[in-house]
């Protein structure tokens, strides 16, 4: 199994998926876009994609898992079969939204702010097989987001502008940074089960080679500076902890300590120790995205 799939089976990587709907569209009404919103009301709760403008607030959970899924009532789960046969239990994205709306709701009333707040269920690929209960919560494909949000009225904005200003900066402020639990951990994975190397982002083919400070498909041709920063960010969502140089030589199959460490250098991470004993971490605090 590679990095890649164990992400996508576990359900990570769905924040990225809208992400690239809103910089590809443009909405004529004032806006936010906030991605991986951490907040805190009666308890702490994850906002996948969150838009808010001076009129209402939707808030969307994004579903970037494999195989056919089934998402029940009572108990509120989400079923996962694959091609395997391997049945495995989610929790249900349904059930997730309507807690996150409400404690959104809840945050937004603690600040003496009232919005209408709306809700949706993203499904990343448009092939993806799902049954669901009746339910008043859409099922949306990315592609229909846009016209989804396009529907919701905007004539009597509920904000002016010096308020919805000052809500997106609260919002931004009380952000708290999330650390997403290890995918291995959480779903007993074993490491010698991930497919290590660098994924191409123009194929999908593992195993990029490093070459003149770049990457390099042997598949496609496709050449990239920066794609071992996706590989990298996967070490972090698998494993978590500490990574060492050697466990970034190991994961990204390059051989020279020297290399191991610009890249890393690069990165931006959090650093401890010195030489030999130097480890790294990532901080997803600042992986978050933030649009207006």
């Amino acid at each position: 199994m590679s990095s890649k799939q164990a992400a996508v089976q576990a359900g990570f990587g769905g924040e990225q998926v809208l992400d690239k709907v809103f910089e590809s569209y443009a909405f004529s009404m004032k806006h936010g876009v906030f991605h991986d919103l951490s907040l805190a009301s009666s308890t702490y709760f994850q906002v996948d994609t969150l838009f808010i403008t001076p009129s209402y607030a939707v808030l969307f959970e994004v579903k970037n898992i494999a195989g056919e899924l089934t998402v029940i009532q009572n108990p509120p789960q989400l079923i996962r079969v694959l091609d395997s046969g391997k049945v495995s239990g989610f929790k249900s994205p349904i059930a997730q939204l309507e807690s996150n709306c409400e404690l959104f709701q809840d945050w937004l009333y603690s600040r003496n702010i009232s919005l209408p707040v709306y809700g949706a269920v993203v499904l990343a690929y448009a092939r993806q097989r799902i049954e669901v209960f009746d339910t008043n919560i859409p099922i949306l494909f990315p592609s229909a987001v846009p016209s989804f949000i396009r529907k919701f009225p905007t004539t009597s904005p509920l904000l002016d502008d010096k308020a919805f200003a000052d809500l997106l900066s609260q919002l931004s402020n009380s952000h708290r940074d999330f650390i997403p639990s290890p995918i291995c951990e959480t779903y007993s994975i074993p490491r010698r089960d991930i497919r290590t190397g660098v994924v191409c982002p123009g194929c999908g083919f593992i195993g990029m080679v490093r070459h003149s400070r770049s990457w390099h498909c042997t598949a496609c041709g496709h050449a990239d500076r920066e794609a071992h920063k996706q590989a990298i960010r996967d070490w972090f969502l698998l494993f978590g902890g500490k990574m060492s140089n050697k466990d970034c030589r190991a994961f990204l199959h390059i051989a020279r300590q020297q290399t191991a460490h610009r890249i890393l250098r690069g990165m931006s991470l959090h650093t401890e120790g010195a030489n030999r004993n130097r480890t790294y971490t990532m901080h997803f605090l600042s992986e978050r995205k933030k649009r207006t």
